[in-house]
């Protein structure tokens, strides 16, 4: 007769929990930002918007859409004291809002010629870095709008494109991954290039720093994720191989502990940061995915897709479900040692030939990391609904 853990551990080869699913019209939700407040998201759509949703609750809108893009944003970010909002777009602009008014604190900040494709507000909040098609990264006054440095890519060829920015902790420092396989760290004080890696023959399409700023995390078209010594660029250990098409977007916790990585592949999964593996089971989505958050006190995790779904999800579940998927497998693992040593000694005491045991070998069992799951089941969603803004 089955015990509560063996029907847990049934329950548990389902989705994830899902907590809450928000649909915003028919809009890609291309990014997404937690507030630090950790009670409210700003998305940035399709449709030339952002949107502030409430996710206490059921992911309401606060207030009305931030109007003023003239072609599709691309990302947001918030900054340090939740009272700004950065965005650019498709249409080359950088634009920074009061989030209380929903109003343009300046005018659209124009410098890049082509789409941006990434901003980032510094720690102090003082600066804003943008990156885009047109091969370059700008830094921004937060205040007046100036140009505090235009940083080029360095590359012969026009094609470059800048995917992503990332003010390291300090703020001393910035990163920017691109098209050409490099990620790049600048010093910000003199737009000095520091450091350049080559993570490979993909295009790099997000980077961030870990919280202490001792390492790099890109995320790539060959579907990985790296870890990278931002001191001197040394890959650290083994990449996080699951994904099945690029990596679109990645975000680290607050507290270092795990990452976690949206892709084309309709998924977005977990990481441990010390084992480089993959936590518990993919998180799904209908369509692509362009986007994921962690809230600040790394309980929520909030992912944007191509079909207009905003999922947020309890990452304490997450996790707890890990746990038990890990369990279950070291019970396996433990069975199947038990009876390959049963089987040896059987196999001992009938013959001395001392290839009687490979007959048998090792009963290894998969780890939590390899294990799959039913996209039919759902069992442990806590509530889903679909809401139209």
């Amino acid at each position: 007769m089955p015990g509560v853990r063996d029907t847990a551990i049934d329950l548990l080869k389902g989705h994830p929990a899902l907590t809450q699913a928000v649909r915003q019209r028919k809009n890609k939700v291309w990014t997404v930002a937690f507030f630090k407040d950790g009670r409210r998201v700003v998305t940035g759509s399709h449709d030339k918007t952002l949107r502030i949703l409430d996710v206490r609750q059921t992911g309401e809108m606060v207030g009305e859409p931030f109007k003023g893009h003239t072609d599709r944003v691309r990302s947001v970010a918030i900054s340090p004291d939740d009272r700004r909002i950065a965005s650019g777009g498709d249409d080359a602009t950088v634009i920074i809002w009061d989030t209380e008014s929903k109003q343009m604190v300046l005018n659209p900040l124009v410098k890049h010629t082509e789409k941006v494709n990434s901003v980032c507000f510094s720690p102090d909040g003082k600066r804003v870095a943008s990156g885009s098609h047109d091969s370059t990264v700008v830094v921004w006054d937060a205040d007046t709008g100036a140009v505090l440095a235009t940083l080029d890519s360095q590359h012969r060829r026009k094609t470059v494109h800048v995917w992503s920015v990332s003010f390291s902790p300090d703020g001393l420092k910035l990163a920017s991954g691109s098209s050409d396989h490099y990620i790049r760290v600048w010093r910000t004080v003199n737009a000095e290039c520091l450091l350049k890696i080559n993570v490979g023959q993909w295009s790099v399409r997000s980077v961030v720093w870990s919280p202490d700023g001792n390492q790099l995390l890109s995320g790539s078209s060959d579907n990985t994720t790296k870890f990278w010594n931002s001191s001197n660029g040394e890959q650290i250990g083994q990449p996080c191989i699951g994904h099945t098409r690029w990596i679109t977007c990645l975000a680290i916790s607050s507290d270092s502990s795990f990452i976690a990585t949206a892709s084309d592949d309709s998924t977005v999964r977990l990481w441990c940061t010390r084992t480089h593996k993959q936590i518990g089971y993919a998180l799904q989505h209908a369509k692509k995915v362009h986007s994921v958050a962690i809230s600040p006190n790394a309980e929520l995790l909030v992912s944007g897709a191509d079909d207009g779904n905003l999922q947020l999800w309890s990452v304490r579940d997450i996790l707890e479900q890990g746990m038990v998927v890990e369990s279950q497998t070291e019970d396996e693992d433990s069975q199947g040692e038990q009876f390959h040593s049963c089987s040896s000694e059987t196999q001992d005491s009938k013959s001395d030939s001392p290839d009687t045991n490979d007959a048998y070998g090792s009963d290894d069992q998969d780890s939590l990391f390899d294990v799959s799951y039913s996209p039919s089941m759902c069992f442990l969603s806590h509530r889903t609904w679909v809401c139209y803004v």
